[in-house]
């Protein structure tokens, strides 16, 4: 979670000022978290404490409401209805990185994530690509190479793991661009860190957070580790109560094994 959090943060101030290229100040003035970071706590949140996805989203949002959303999701959030929001966007991939990691088994991140996927899409292609994420995130947790976790996503999803960057920049800037969860696991196969994962990811151009976000997210599973400054950086643009989230979040459910480089999980 902090992992796409941080990624989101960064790739805010790049949205209508595209990269192309890795080199750039990470943090900016106009850094700040987005829906994506409200819909990622919001979605953890139902996780950790067994909670309907719906009624955690509209919770968070009630709190959070200037954060970037389209007018008419909000509406949806904050109605009564029971119907399905039906997006057309790529909300859901953003905001499943807590379930990768907190999933005892492959089948049961897959499983909450079409739950939660459900909410707001109906297209199967969206659900999918919310699942490639998590599924992507377990793998990365639990210690599978990115040779494996490539050759899972590529076998489970269909997706084309093997374009460069400049085809990568045209898909994500493309009008009629599907899901850009395939250029984010790309950038994640890619990467040397942490912070060239999300480097990179920024630098395919398009929608910066949104690919910030899912690139941070398996990145952070994977290496496990990002600098402290970062960090910092990146929490200092949180409101206190989503910081104390995050780091209860990472206390309480997290641990870290540093000579294994295993996370594992104590939230059953």
């Amino acid at each position: 979670m902090k992992g796409a959090i941080i990624g989101d943060i960064i790739g805010s101030a790049f949205v209508h000022d595209n990269r192309s290229t890795t080199n750039f100040q990470l943090f900016k003035p106009i850094s700040s978290f987005t829906e994506d970071t409200v819909l990622t706590i919001a979605t953890a949140d139902a996780v950790i404490h067994n909670n309907d996805f719906r009624e955690s989203m509209r919770a968070w949002i009630q709190k959070y409401p200037y954060a970037g959303y389209t007018e008419k999701f909000k509406r949806w959030a904050m109605s009564d209805s029971d119907i399905p929001f039906n997006s057309k966007g790529n909300g859901s991939a953003r905001r499943v990185s807590s379930i990768g990691m907190l999933a005892d088994s492959l089948d049961e991140a897959l499983l909450l994530t079409e739950k939660t996927a459900k909410v707001t899409h109906s297209d199967l292609d969206k659900i999918n690509a919310s699942k490639a994420v998590s599924a992507a995130i377990f793998l990365a947790k639990n210690g599978e190479n990115k040779a494996y976790i490539k050759e899972y996503i590529t076998n489970e999803f269909g997706y084309n793991l093997n374009k460069d960057v400049h085809e990568l920049h045209f898909d994500v800037t493309s009008p009629d661009l599907d899901t850009p969860v395939p250029a984010a696991i790309t950038m994640f196969l890619n990467s040397n860190n942490y912070e060239d994962a999300v480097r990179k990811a920024v630098s395919l151009g398009g929608h910066s957070n949104t690919i910030g976000s899912i690139t941070g997210a398996i990145a952070y599973a994977y290496y496990k580790h990002i600098p402290k400054s970062i960090i910092k950086r990146a929490l200092n643009r949180l409101t206190p109560e989503m910081e104390r989230f995050i780091n209860d979040f990472e206390d309480q459910y997290l641990h870290y094994n540093e000579e294994n480089k295993e996370i594992l999980i104590s939230i059953h």
